[in-house]
Formats: C-alpha cells, sequence, structure tokens
C-alpha cells in the first residue's frame, strides 16, 4: 500500500500511555505501519508519561523531504503540498502555516528529534491503534487512489446538549447525537463546544487543537457523551457554569482529508444551584420620550429567598451581545454601567427602577433611543465563596422610540469612498423632533479611545475648524458627506486606518448652555484599497526562556504585492491596553517597535525572533508573564498608505527553567602531536543559556557511548564558558579521554558536551548527541642513514687542474 502524508503525520503518535516511566527513558514499545515494524536508531522514549518517537526516521522511510536548520533549530517536512514545521522545545508547531498546541514539546535526544503528533494524525483521519498487552502502536494509513467515490461523508445530526449535574464544568454536560449515515467511511468523531456568541465553520473546526475537543469513535448507533472536569471549549476555556454554549460534531472520514460538520445544537446554559435565589420576569419597558435612560423602566420579580441577597443590579445590554452575557461578565462591568436597586421592607414581590439620563450600557454607552437592549439582573450574593451571585434570564429585546426626540440622534455612519479623507466619512442623524429653539447642527468626529470622555462641555469648547456646521432644514439629516478637510475635535484631519465615533450637537437659538449634545455613533474605521496591503496569518511563539524579547518570535505571511512597501513594523501591546490602531502606529517612534527589513527572497512566509531590547508601546522591556497583542504594520514609501494587521495574542511562559542540549558538535583534527593538541571542537549555544552555569567537553573513544548520568559523574572533561555564540575550543595536549587515558594516535574518538545547569535551572543538567568520529592519524618517520664514508679523489682533482 502506498503510504501516504497523512500517514506520515500519523505515524509520529503522541500517545498516552498507562504504565509509569521516568522522564526521557527508552521504553519497549514497537511501532507498525501498515503491519510493518519500523526500526528507529532511537527507541521511543516517555516525557511525561507520553510516548515520543523519532521524526527523521518515519518521514524519510516514507519518502517525505526532511529539512533541519541548525540555527533556528528547526526541523521542516514536506510532501505532497503540505508542510510541517516544528521548533526543538516550542510548544506549537504549524502545519501548511496554521498553527496548532503540541501537549510535549519536541525534544532533541541523541541526535534525534522527538515528536508528539496525535493531534496531527487525528486531524487527517488517521486511525491509532494501541496495544497495551504487546506495547504496540500500530498506524493504518489511507491509499492514494482514493477508491472511486466512496471519500463522501455525510454529517451527524440531532447534536443535542443537555445539563445532568452540578459541578459547574464539563462534568455537567452531556452531548448527544444521531450516527452519520455514512459511518462506515468515518474514523472517529470529534465534539466541539462552542461559546453561543461565536460563529463556527468547518474550516475552523479542522484546525482546533485536539486538547479542545472530545474525541468519540463509531459504535454502530448513536452516541451519547458526558464531558469531564477537564474538557474545554474550542477557545481553550475550561466548560463552566452561566455561559451559554452550542454544540458541533465534525464527522472524519477514514480518508485522510475528509469531513463534515454537523449543525449548532441548540444552545444551553449550565447552571450551578450553589447560590443565591435568583430575580424571574425581567420586564423592560419604554415609558417616555427623553432620548436616554429616562425612557427605559424595569420591573422584576424579586428571588423568593432574599436573606443571602444584598442588592440587586440592572444591566443593560446590547441585544447583539446579550447571548455572551453571563455571571462572569456581570461581575466584571464598572459600578458605572450598572443601576443598583436595593432590597425593600414591602411584601410586594416585584421591583420597578426607572434608570436616569446618565445610565449606560455594559459597554459604556450612554442609554439611548433607535439602540436594541436586553436587560438583566444580578441577585448580588453577601457570602460568595458560600453562595454565588445568581444572575436572572434576559428581558425580551427593547428598543426605545424616537418618537419626541429631544436630542438628535444618529442613524448611520458609513466608509463611502477610498480618498483617505473626510470626504470617505458619510453621516446621517435624526432631528430634534421640535426644532423651533433650535439654529443649526455640529457635527463632531472624535477618535474611538476618546469618545468615552467627550461631553457637551467639550462639544461647547470646539473651535469652528474642527466639526462640520450643518443648517437645520426641517427634516432629518440624511447622507451628509463630510468635506476633504474636515478635521477631527483634535485637529487631525480625518483619514483611513483611524477608529472613529461621531456626535451630533443641536444648537440653541439664544442661549449656548442650551445646546443638546448627541449619544455617540457606533465605531467606524475608514478603509483605504491602496496597494500596501497588511500582513496575513499573524503567529506569535514563546521559543526561548531569557525572560526578554528573545523568547518572542513573530511569523506572517506578506502582502502578494510589496512593490509600494518599504519595511515591516512590529508592534507589541500588552492586552490590558484596548486601543491600538493605525493612528497610534503611525504616532509612535523606533524605540517602541520592532522593525523588520522588506527582502527579496521568494518566500512569502517570513519569520523574527524579536531581540533582547525589544521593549512594548509604553516603553516597557518585553518580559514573562505579561499579556500581549502583536501587530504588524505594513509601512509604505508614503506614509498616507501604512496597513496595520489584526493582532495576535501570547503570554510568554516564565516557569520553564528547562537546560537545554547544544546541537550536535563537530571535531576535527587539527595536528598530528599524537595528543590532545590534535582536536578542534565545536558547538553552537544552547538555547535558554541564561539557566547554563558552563559547558563540559568529554573525548570518549567511539567504541563507547556516554549518558547523562554518566558524564555528570565523569571528571575527565575540558570546561568551556559560555560567550552567547557558536564556541570553538582546541584542546590541551595533557587532556584525556573520558576513560581518564591520553589522547593518542590511531585511536578513534567522538565529543560529546554537557549543559550544566546553574541554580536557577534547580541544577538540572542536558547531554548532547555524539560528534561524528574522527582518527589521529599515525605518520611513519624515514630511518636516518648510518655508516657514512667520505673518499678525496685527490688524483682526479690534481689532472682537472692541469
Amino acid at each position: 500500500m502506498k503510504r501516504i502524508w497523512t500517514a506520515l503525520l500519523a505515524a509520529i503518535l503522541l500517545i498516552p500511555m498507562t504504565f509509569q516511566t521516568q522522564a526521557q527513558a527508552a521504553v519497549n514499545i514497537s511501532v507498525l505501519i501498515d503491519g510493518v515494524k519500523l526500526y528507529t536508531p532511537q527507541a521511543p522514549v516517555m516525557i511525561q508519561g507520553r510516548v515520543m518517537l523519532p521524526m527523521r526516521s518515519i518521514f524519510e522511510a516514507l519518502d517525505a523531504t526532511v529539512k533541519w536548520n541548525q540555527k533556528t533549530q528547526t526541523v521542516t517536512a514536506v510532501k505532497d503540498g503540505t508542510t510541517v514545521i516544528l521548533k526543538i522545545n516550542s510548544k506549537t508547531a504549524t502545519i501548511n502555516n496554521q498553527t496548532v498546541a503540541l501537549d510535549v514539546p519536541a525534544k532533541n535526544l541523541k541526535g534525534n528529534t522527538m515528536v508528539p503528533v496525535r493531534f496531527v494524525s487525528e486531524s487527517l483521519g488517521q486511525k491509532i491503534g494501541w496495544n497495551s498487552k504487546t506495547k504496540t502502536v500500530t498506524v493504518t494509513t489511507t491509499n492514494d487512489s482514493g477508491g472511486g467515490n466512496n471519500t463522501y461523508i455525510v454529517p451527524v445530526s440531532y447534536v443535542t446538549l443537555k445539563d445532568i449535574g452540578n459541578a459547574g464544568d464539563g462534568r455537567d454536560l452531556q452531548v448527544s447525537f444521531s450516527k452519520s449515515s455514512t459511518e462506515s467511511l468515518i474514523s472517529h468523531y470529534r465534539v466541539m463546544i462552542v461559546k453561543q456568541s461565536k460563529t463556527f465553520s468547518q474550516a475552523d473546526a479542522t484546525r482546533i487543537s485536539s486538547a479542545n475537543y472530545t474525541t468519540v469513535y463509531p459504535a454502530g448507533s448513536d452516541r451519547s457523551q458526558v464531558l469531564t472536569s477537564s474538557s474545554r471549549d474550542i477557545d481553550g476555556d475550561l466548560i463552566r457554569d452561566n455561559q451559554a454554549y452550542k454544540a458541533y460534531v465534525l464527522a472524519v472520514g477514514k480518508s485522510g482529508g475528509t469531513y463534515a460538520l454537523s449543525s449548532a445544537s441548540p444552545s444551553l446554559t449550565l447552571t450551578n444551584t450553589n447560590s443565591v435565589n435568583g430575580a424571574t420576569n425581567v420586564k423592560a419597558s419604554d415609558i417616555s420620550d427623553n432620548g436616554d435612560g429616562r425612557d427605559l423602566q424595569v420591573s422584576f420579580t424579586r428571588a423568593q429567598n432574599e436573606s443571602n441577597v444584598t442588592n440587586y443590579r440592572v444591566f443593560t445590554v446590547k441585544t447583539k451581545d446579550a447571548a455572551n452575557f453571563n455571571v462572569a461578565a456581570a461581575k466584571s462591568v464598572s459600578s458605572q454601567n450598572y443601576t443598583t436597586v436595593n432590597k425593600t421592607s414591602s411584601t410586594n414581590t416585584t421591583l420597578s427602577t426607572t434608570l436616569s439620563s446618565s445610565a449606560r450600557d455594559t459597554s459604556g454607552e450612554l442609554i439611548r433611543s433607535g439602540v436594541s437592549y436586553t436587560v438583566f439582573v444580578l441577585s448580588v450574593s453577601s457570602n460568595e465563596s458560600a453562595l454565588a451571585s445568581n444572575l436572572s434570564s434576559g428581558s425580551a429585546s427593547i428598543t426605545l422610540s424616537t418618537g419626541n426626540a429631544t436630542v438628535p440622534y444618529i442613524t448611520q455612519v458609513s466608509d463611502i469612498a477610498d480618498f483617505g479623507d473626510g470626504r470617505d466619512l458619510r453621516v446621517s442623524f435624526n432631528k430634534v423632533s421640535n426644532e423651533s429653539s433650535i439654529n443649526s447642527y455640529r457635527v463632531f468626529v472624535v477618535k474611538d479611545s476618546n469618545y468615552s470622555s467627550f461631553n457637551l462641555s467639550k462639544a461647547n469648547s470646539i473651535s469652528s475648524y474642527n466639526y462640520t456646521h450643518v443648517n437645520k432644514t426641517g427634516n432629518n439629516i440624511n447622507n451628509l458627506t463630510l468635506a476633504s478637510g474636515a478635521r477631527d475635535v483634535d485637529g487631525a484631519t480625518i483619514r483611513s486606518g483611524v477608529y472613529y465615533r461621531v456626535f451630533v450637537m443641536a444648537v440653541d437659538n439664544n442661549n449656548y448652555n442650551n445646546n443638546i449634545l448627541s449619544a455617540p455613533s457606533n465605531s467606524i474605521i475608514l478603509s483605504s484599497s491602496y496597494n500596501v496591503g497588511a500582513v496575513t496569518s499573524l503567529s506569535v511563539t514563546d521559543v526561548n526562556n531569557y525572560n526578554d524579547g528573545r523568547d518572542l518570535q513573530v511569523s506572517f505571511y506578506r502582502p502578494s504585492d510589496q512593490s509600494n512597501i518599504s519595511h515591516y513594523q512590529v508592534f507589541v501591546v500588552k492586552s490590558s491596553n484596548s486601543y491600538f490602531d493605525l493612528y497610534r502606529a503611525n504616532s509612535l517612534n523606533s524605540y517602541y517597535y520592532t522593525q523588520i527589513s522588506k527582502n527579496s527572497s521568494s518566500n512569502s512566509y517570513m519569520t523574527q525572533v524579536l531581540n533582547s531590547s525589544s521593549r512594548d508601546i509604553d516603553g516597557d522591556l518585553i518580559r514573562s508573564g505579561v499579556s500581549y497583542r502583536v501587530y504588524v504594520l505594513s509601512v509604505g514609501y508614503s506614509s498616507n498608505n501604512n496597513a496595520l494587521s489584526d493582532y495576535a495574542s501570547i503570554t510568554l511562559g516564565n516557569n520553564n527553567q528547562n537546560v537545554n542540549p547544544v546541537s550536535t558538535p563537530s571535531l576535527t583534527v587539527i595536528g598530528n602531536n599524537g595528543n590532545g593538541s590534535d582536536l578542534r571542537v565545536s558547538f553552537s549555544p544552547a538555547y535558554g543559556e541564561s539557566y547554563i552555569e558552563h559547558y563540559r567537553i568529554f573525548v570518549v573513544k567511539s567504541s563507547k557511548n556516554l549518558t547523562l548520568s554518566q558524564a555528570y559523574a565523569n571528571r575527565y572533561y575540558t570546561i568551556a564558558n559560555k560567550t552567547g555564540s557558536t564556541i570553538t575550543r582546541d584542546l590541551a595536549s595533557t587532556t584525556l579521554d573520558s576513560d581518564g587515558e591520553p589522547i593518542q594516535r590511531g585511536s578513534s574518538y567522538r565529543v560529546y558536551v554537557l549543559s550544566l545547569g546553574n541554580s536557577y535551572s534547580n541544577y538540572t543538567n542536558a547531554l548532547s548527541s555524539a560528534s561524528a568520529a574522527v582518527t589521529i592519524q599515525g605518520v611513519t618517520e624515514v630511518g636516518a642513514v648510518a655508516d657514512v664514508t667520505v673518499k678525496l679523489m685527490l688524483e682526479t682533482t690534481i689532472m682537472q687542474a692541469i
């Protein structure tokens, strides 16, 4: 059977085992590919209770092209249009430019790259078997011929969710579904739990890490699966109560690369009854026409038992965000953005409140007409550790009317052109109902980062250069396009790539103190179709352990057309700094970003590791334990044409104190003295040198091997101190081999290098693989002549002189 690329990936499986073994200990496991035993130079090993198998042997056995980059410690395997990239000690891998998580990082062990890839094999539909009695891994591959038209598979149907417990985690969740009508073609099913607010496609499903779904194998009948306490949703978050979920089931075909995604299940929110009683019958009513919170009245049935309830909080949530609003979200809302309702001594079971003119929704925006809202009520516990607070169900959606409007109401802001100035921005708004006291209107454009602090007082003080004047017409103002010279309230010209919000102020006839300011519009960013494109598929990886920028690797695809691009800039932004856009990126100097040169390489994929002095946009050095968002700016030859990418998130680890081995050292003969001075050793520094005290070089007879424990106990070595770069060491004439014997001609030797850990690594060590063997050749000496005699030919000399 011809083994295809999907089998190639499936073969190097990370398989959880039930027996105990020490980390990096060889184990007696057989690997069968299509029934043929695989022989490898390095036996399988156990790391963190998982089996690791050598990558190169399997890849080459299946005719894949394998390349090793010594400098980056990266192995790349390519076959049939699929590319897999793994980096030693990295917790992620890349499959066709998609980043996926590894349960255990790839390791370099005795010169072999040992890899865990269960998630890869399952994502490609390969079925892996494990026989615990014989300790045998079996890999069944598919056939390239395709087998006719039998590769089409049908998705499962009738996916449902059920709350069966009260643990507040995945144990409460039961997923049921009807089997696929083509189950004979299916390798396994993947149960995926998705937050209700998210959209989800089959393409998304095929990229989900194995840690974030549950595998269910066909059984010839409909299936029902109860999840576990460690089950996670597709975002990697633990499943919890008070969060709305939906479930999908992905059917994975036995033929590599065939999938079928089910429809979503009905939504379900897990509840934990270990909480105070909740409010019920939440209702919202439109009772006035002020165009703000005074129009909104909320009533609800108070908790059946209020003995553990301190008070109630009323949350006004935009209906578009209501599906994602839960107890955790409610607790994180600022006190400025909800209304508190106290308990009363009244026996009335219904409480009611009318909000104020300054009332805001949960996003911090003033409540206003024309926006659809859903209201929730939180019963606040008096002892959260004993009984949790309880969030009600949402009210019916309500949109406050704009009948007798006393405030201008913005109905639309849109991007209509591509001039890169105010002509791109069109604004529509409803006038106030009674314009008899109104002279005109003013349109203010405010950067999104500043809109929450923009108020009537500031609007009244804005110069006429920095707003657009609009005369009243007796009608609503529709499709007002700003001028090319229009400016925002800061005096900056309006331009592409900046997030804005728009306000409208009704200007009073006589007394400016009676001016009226609208609520802000929705956020808008003006796009640009200039030839500078943003990078795509941006990913960030934690690749080292220096506790600085050298830990952060940034990778992305360059725009297809770079002719108008000068270079790229990488911006590292703390996740707590929620606002970053093109305007801010353009305003920062080189101290706050890392520049990447545009190169002429034909490779569209770029990778850059930052340096130790790299800083975030606040000027702080990049460090472990901080959550970051990373952006890449494509910088055009004209600064007006720059393009900013979407962001990728990362938190650099600070607990990976592993001591890493150096790459395979090289050993060369440089002399013929018949001792250690004939040998030169070279090697690149190990990753994470900050955890290494120094290196030890061991010369070992080629007929012998050296283990880590033997190296640590051996006293015949040469010390090499760290230099931060490649180390080259010529040995001394007195150097002894690992047996304590002098180095001599005619003997074959190899060298190993021990990375000796310091106190920061808890004194752990790592041993390199052996160098290639060399032999100091002997030289045959020419013997000295003996019995030398001299005879004076006197007569001949005299005769010649005559």
